[in-house]
């Protein structure tokens, strides 16, 4: 095949789709739920909400290990992922979430809270800590300076890194075009001269869009890691649940059914 051609690489034995559909029922089935009974007044415990946040966190790193490894085999089909649905793709780039749903989400939860004394009179007043603790109840009230100087330092990270990454991404998409365009026309389309050829002059370029890709990834990693740093253990917590069940939502069917019955009208 002239891809297998221009990426020099084999097909591993198990589609990483495959892969996907079962790390996502982990994280719907096993995780998020041992993750909000940690966060539940009856079984909440430092030591296993600890855990939990931790198990929470490798699973996603162990989804970015993998597609790392998709990416060396086949860039073009994780760059365009097939497992994702219509309600997901919007929100991609570079193959998967952008990094600033980490932190737009991340800033959900620091803006707009009301001072403490206000809040408390409320919180007993409308049962809310029936099924709440008071440290999950309070981890995201008035929120700390500290802790929204290091929110302020992982964002500027991210306006920094983001654009050095989708120019490198362009540059490289350039060449690619350029390169093939130029191999294309001398070969004058035949067949197995072009693959020859082609597989050849774009192994650089192709080298490096996947590098680019698992650049995207490491500060994917890198974001979600300094948010986990910055956080204390509850604000932590609720933030992965939060996040996973940003996920869980898109494979909602009902929604994802509405979804994709709305018609696009053409003028």
């Amino acid at each position: 095949m002239l891809k297998a051609a221009l990426f020099g690489r084999k097909k591993t034995s198990r589609p990483f789709k495959e892969f996907y559909n079962e790390w996502f029922a982990t994280l719907n089935t096993t995780l998020l739920p041992g993750l909000r009974r940690a966060l539940s007044p009856v079984f909440l415990s430092p030591v296993i909400l600890s855990t939990q946040v931790e198990i929470m966190h490798h699973h996603f790193l162990s989804y970015y290990d993998a597609l790392d490894k998709a990416a060396a085999v086949d860039v073009a089909r994780c760059l365009f992922p097939e497992w994702r649905t219509s309600l997901e793709r919007p929100f991609l780039w570079l193959g998967d979430f952008h990094p600033y749903l980490f932190t737009n989400l991340l800033r959900s939860f620091i803006v707009d809270q009301e001072p403490v004394d206000e809040n408390v009179s409320k919180l007993y007043g409308s049962g809310e800590f029936l099924d709440k603790s008071w440290h999950v109840a309070m981890a995201w009230k008035n929120p700390s300076k500290t802790l929204t100087t290091k929110v302020d330092k992982i964002e500027c990270g991210l306006r920094l890194m983001v654009p050095a990454l989708a120019a490198r991404w362009r540059n490289a998409q350039a060449a690619f075009v350029e390169n093939m365009g130029a191999n294309w026309g001398r070969c004058e389309g035949r067949k197995e001269v072009v693959k020859a050829a082609m597989g050849e002059a774009m192994a650089a370029e192709m080298e490096e869009m996947v590098g680019v890709f698992v650049d995207a990834n490491r500060l994917r990693r890198s974001i979600l890691a300094d948010i986990l740093s910055a956080t204390d253990l509850y604000q932590a917590a609720l933030f992965l649940e939060a996040l996973a069940q940003f996920l869980v939502g898109f494979r909602d069917h009902k929604l994802l059914s509405e979804f994709e019955k709305c018609k696009i009208a053409i003028n």
